[in-house]
């Protein structure tokens, strides 16, 4: 056999090989939807920032006979993996905490030119990533708990929880977790807003239906007013229905800013927010899709008729958080 016989066979095998390590790894993926141990755990040092406000002796009754349950397997958001209660009445959500550390490889690299520097500008902006979700699961906790359904955040590693979690995987595989070595949100759990509606449609319960758009205009247009707002304008994605009320089901976007109280800024963010859930009316429920638009030409007056969407990159807003 000649040299190139050899190498061309080598060169297939090596294809072989790395296609079929591809496919065993997004087959691993799709079977554990990437939730590992490690993946939920990350040797952050305290800090009091996150430290939440005390409970009372009510709630952390209420709290430890929630976590008293299994919790399942349920999903993934962009950060975190959520496992749903026993009773389907509350879901607990870990960090994924593999988007907010810089990859490995790059710790190896370093002796390369201009890789020490490359390699801690992303040490710090996935640092600023992670208090930024850390700072918005914190205003949806102690701010907006209703508006949210959070039931409790743990941001500090502990030592007083002192309790055992039962936790099954994509797979069915039980996991015990102490609850004091891992940063977690407790949160009440509902249901798709946008199925909700069709399924209202479907019941022929307009008015109901109605009654919901209404809310979810009130729901957002009062955290404007108290200086709150979701920079993430998914709100189809982002939005549930608990008890017949919406509530956010995604949390890792809120900010602080008091720009946003401002009628004109906050006008211009509602439009944006509803915008995509408008069209999305339009194809699927005409009726609602009107509604919406007279309620939104009430509440924003005049203005409405020369707004146009301004949706950034991943529908993320710019407003920033600031402190007071």
């Amino acid at each position: 056999m000649s040299f190139s016989s050899r190498f061309f066979r080598f060169l297939l095998w090596c294809c072989v090989l790395l296609l079929a390590a591809y496919g065993l790894g997004r087959l691993y993926y799709r079977l554990t939807g990437g939730f590992t141990l490690g993946n939920i755990t990350y040797n952050l040092p305290y800090d009091p920032r996150w430290d939440p406000l005390p409970l009372s002796e009510e709630e952390k009754e209420q709290v430890r006979t929630i976590l008293a349950q299994k919790f399942s397997y349920l999903g993934k958001g962009c950060q975190s993996y959520v496992f749903k209660s026993e009773d389907d009445q509350y879901v607990l959500k870990f960090f994924k905490y593999q988007r907010f550390r810089p990859q490995a490889w790059l710790d190896y690299v370093t002796f390369l030119p201009g890789m020490t520097s490359y390699r801690q500008a992303k040490v710090e902006k996935k640092r600023q990533k992670l208090e930024g979700v850390f700072t918005s699961w914190k205003i949806a906790y102690e701010r907006l708990r209703p508006e949210t359904g959070v039931v409790y955040i743990h941001l500090n590693k502990s030592s007083n929880l002192q309790q055992t979690i039962r936790l099954y995987d994509k797979m069915g595989f039980e996991h015990l977790l102490n609850l004091d070595d891992y940063e977690f949100m407790l949160q009440k759990k509902a249901n798709m807003l946008c199925p909700t509606l069709l399924q209202m449609v479907a019941d022929n319960k307009l008015d109901e239906a109605r009654r919901l758009i209404d809310s979810l205009i009130q729901l957002v247009t009062s955290e404007y007013k108290r200086g709150y707002a979701d920079n993430d304008h998914a709100l189809m994605q982002n939005t549930g229905v608990y008890q017949n009320r919406p509530i956010h089901i995604d949390v890792g976007q809120f900010v602080r800013n008091r720009k946003v109280q401002q009628p004109a800024v906050a006008n211009q963010e509602l439009f944006n927010k509803t915008w995509k859930f408008h069209r999305w009316l339009e194809k699927h429920a005409p009726a609602l899709a009107e509604h919406l638009q007279m309620r939104l030409q009430e509440h924003i007056g005049s203005d409405y008729s020369q707004l146009k969407p301004r949706l950034t990159k991943g529908g993320v807003a710019a407003l920033s958080h600031v402190s007071d």
